[in-house]
């Protein structure tokens, strides 16, 4: 399984596979084919195409080719060879004509046709029962310490630095006041809800508030298309740095305590991402914001030091109950329901890790996180393409007809 520097980068939203994916997909190939284009002519497929312009591709694509002419070129068949597809076909001052496809298969990463996707393996391991009989042969007890034997012990700076970031996201969304762009015209409510919370009595009621209010405020920033970091999509950025974000400022965290938590529940994510996929285009949003509640309520769970089935069993309930979640963006822009999804998904994130803290004691589950990740993937596989992440199907349509 690949390292977490994969999974957890920085970038430009809204979309990490419309943004982030195709921008680096550019970088690789001006990398291998030199920069000296004439021009390009871009071709967008399947969701890259039927919500590129919502997500902005096409101003992405011409920022990575930075003065050379582009021709963005939008085909909305669904049927094609994958959901993210992007032909490449530069033309050189000579006269000679360079193709090549890529795909942009989820959180920024991406893949040459005919090609494996490119970083090594580092984990011994791809799957949650694989890690526990990897840590009991190893006698090894604590997560964290098993991703600091495998990345070494700089991956706590780094995610230290990313969680940094994200928070200071959040810091910077609850102060805007601008309409979101595109023609939405949403009114962002961050710094409303957040005073709203701060207003509120009962204090039950105050930190779901506050947990909607702190994703809220990353979610609009990644609707700007601010920087934000793929945890473990920009679509689903505002999940885990909502709930670790309280977890600072309510109850005094630490920032190497957050930092070992954020990083547990990456390392569970990643089994997502190795078995199945973090992309809404490939088995609907259950692959990400169900994924981020996986990652978050892992998290928490590890931060309230729990055992290895506990956080299991966090991860597992987040994810179960996300089964079948559809990715239906209005107009191709992540706002609705992206946003609202988000703040949902941080208190569901919430309500799975008490479940893992006061009721898995009681009886075993019976459905193990590797289950539900093949569950997600088969569903997915199932799930009728205009209700992954082409606007065709969903809310977009009803909306839409409106």
């Amino acid at each position: 399984m690949k390292s977490l520097r994969e999974l957890l980068i920085l970038g430009p939203g809204p979309s990490s596979s419309h943004t982030i994916g195709p921008y680096r997909i550019v970088q690789a190939f001006k990398k291998e084919h030199g920069s000296d284009f004439h021009d390009v002519e871009v071709i967008l497929k399947g969701s890259l195409s039927l919500t590129g312009k919502g997500h902005g591709t096409d101003r992405i694509l011409r920022q990575a080719f930075d003065e050379t002419p582009v021709r963005v070129r939008f085909e909305d068949a669904i049927d094609s060879e994958h959901p993210n597809t992007m032909v490449l076909i530069g033309h050189k001052e000579d006269g000679k004509e360079i193709q090549e496809t890529y795909y942009s298969i989820g959180g920024g990463a991406f893949r040459k046709k005919g090609q494996a996707y490119a970083p090594k393996d580092i984990y011994p391991f791809s799957t949650f029962d694989g890690m526990k009989k990897y840590m009991a042969s190893h006698g090894v007890e604590d997560i964290y310490e098993l991703v600091e034997m495998v990345e070494g012990k700089d991956i706590l700076e780094y995610g230290k630095s990313l969680l940094e970031h994200s928070f200071s996201t959040i810091e910077s969304g609850l102060k805007e006041t601008a309409i979101l762009p595109g023609p939405l015209k949403l009114v962002p409510v961050a710094g409303k809800i957040c005073q709203k919370a701060m207003e509120e009595d009962r204090r039950k009621d105050r930190r779901m508030l506050l947990l909607a209010a702190f994703s809220y405020a990353t979610s609009e920033e990644n609707a700007r298309g601010k920087e934000v970091v793929t945890s473990p999509t920009c679509g689903a950025s505002g999940v885990v740095p909502a709930v670790l974000y309280y977890e600072k400022k309510f109850r005094l965290r630490q920032p190497d305590e957050l930092a070992r938590a954020y990083l547990v529940g990456a390392l569970i994510c990643d089994f997502i991402k190795e078995n199945a996929a973090i992309s809404g285009a490939m088995y609907g949003c259950q692959a990400e914001i169900g994924s981020a509640a996986s990652f978050a309520s892992a998290a928490l769970a590890y931060l309230d030091g729990l055992s290895v089935y506990q956080i299991e069993y966090a991860a597992e309930v987040a994810m179960e109950h996300f089964l079948g979640l559809t990715c239906d963006p209005v107009d191709g822009y992540v706002q609705i329901p992206c946003i609202e999804r988000n703040a949902m998904a941080a208190i569901h994130s919430y309500a799975a890790y008490l479940f893992s803290k006061d009721i898995a004691l009681y009886r075993h589950n019976l459905v193990s996180f590797d289950n539900v990740v093949r569950a997600m993937k088969e569903t997915g596989q199932e799930l009728p393409p205009d209700l992954k992440e082409t606007s065709l199907g969903g809310l977009a349509k009803i909306i839409g007809n409106c």
